[in-house]
């Protein structure tokens, strides 16, 4: 009998562990715990306008999760693609946003070269730069994300090749004076954000996300903790000091974990980070409400500890193949968390995407799940 035991006991696991609905009480209740400004930041020379916008999250926390998209007004790499989608968001809600996010992907591949007094690099830069303005005029407040090419070439699909990478970003590394330009263009960038009065617009700055994956170069099975972490450090040492860039909130936000330890493991330290993310998309194997639960679960305590905010930094459900999935899993996952935003992924064409567009069958759905009062979309968070 303890063979056939030491058999079926893991397969009853696998089984349980596809119900989605066992750590979900709808009895619970949302009750953020009471956190403060801190008195340090990062970025020891953090401008006013980015401490006020740390403020102005914990009180809209209070009021509701903030709700955003990545790039909800056109495709988030800046190219010409079929089918493209742009303003469906506003077009299904009737509402923008109330946290846009934009990513500094290609910024690294524009070629330093002018055709007809034209500089494709000042030309991404502006482009970018004007998108952000945009959303932070309209009342939105503004993410970005950096998913940064490989600084090996034509090394596409070969993950191989990213071993050691980030430790040639390092001081005395092979790619340093490269990581150090790259930084410089971001910093162009940063600090052209400067609203209509002539204020510095803040930013929610997540670089070297999902590091405990393994689909980048600075993901775990290619570096050491040690490696990460100096390379964190230089990040934010490198724009402030060097660059003089003060407007960004830096955000830790690994792929969703099994654990506190797992989640901690790259962790850069308290005085290195000013808000906590988790990212956790449902990869339609029934299990993503679990997970999701359980990884809020996780940041929470986190987070609470260590009297941070912390969000949903990305989330969704590719091409939206569920036509309830807003009121029937996202709704359920995020309804008792504390997180003070979620954001889903953005929308590149009729083939990619993860808000509805109209005529989408989860378009009601959708805006069910926006109507409830827990939501704010950008009219909600003046």
């Amino acid at each position: 009998m303890k063979k056939i035991l030491y058999i079926l006991l893991p397969i009853a696991t696998i089984f349980g562990g596809c119900n989605e609905e066992r750590l979900f009480n709808e009895d619970e209740v949302r009750t953020p715990i009471a956190i403060s400004t801190p008195q340090n930041f990062a970025d020891p020379n953090l401008n006013q306008q980015a401490k006020d916008l740390y403020t102005r999250l914990i009180d809209l926390r209070e009021r509701g999760i903030a709700f955003g998209q990545q790039v909800p007004f056109g495709i988030g790499n800046n190219f010409p693609v079929n089918n493209r989608l742009e303003e469906d968001f506003f077009e299904v809600t009737g509402d923008h946003p109330a946290v846009v996010g934009f990513d500094l992907e290609l910024i690294a591949l524009q070629p330093e070269i002018e055709i007809d007094g034209t500089s494709f690099l000042d030309d991404f830069i502006n482009k970018i730069t004007s998108a952000a303005i945009e959303a932070h005029e309209n009342g939105s407040i503004v993410t970005f994300s950096w998913h940064q090419s490989s600084f090996r070439r034509f090394d596409v699909g070969e993950r191989v090749n990213y071993n050691g990478v980030v430790k040639e970003l390092l001081e005395g590394g092979m790619y340093r004076e490269e990581f150090v330009k790259r930084l410089s263009r971001a910093a162009r960038l940063f600090k052209n954000l400067v609203d209509s009065e002539g204020n510095s617009i803040p930013v929610l700055f997540r670089p070297w996300h999902e590091m405990n994956g393994d689909f980048f170069f600075w993901g775990a099975d290619f570096r050491s903790k040690d490696e990460y972490v100096t390379l964190w450090k230089d990040t934010i040492r490198i724009l402030s000091e060097d660059f003089d860039v003060h407007n960004l909130l830096y955000v830790y936000a690994p792929n969703w974990v099994s654990s506190s330890s797992e989640y901690l493991r790259d962790y850069p330290g308290d005085a290195y980070v000013d808000m906590l993310g988790i990212d956790v998309y449902d990869f339609r194997n029934r299990r993503f409400l679990t997970n999701a639960i359980r990884n809020l679960r996780i940041v929470e305590d986190i987070a609470n500890d260590k009297n941070m905010l912390f969000a949903l930094t990305e989330t969704g459900l590719e091409n939206v193949t569920q036509n309830n999935w807003w009121t029937d899993r996202l709704y359920k996952a995020i309804r008792s968390s504390s997180i003070s935003y979620a954001m889903t992924w953005r929308n590149d064409n009729t083939s990619f995407f993860h808000v509805p567009f109209l005529g989408h069958p989860s378009e009601d759905d959708f805006r069910a799940f926006l109507n409830n009062d827990l939501l704010l979309l950008r009219n909600g968070i003046q």
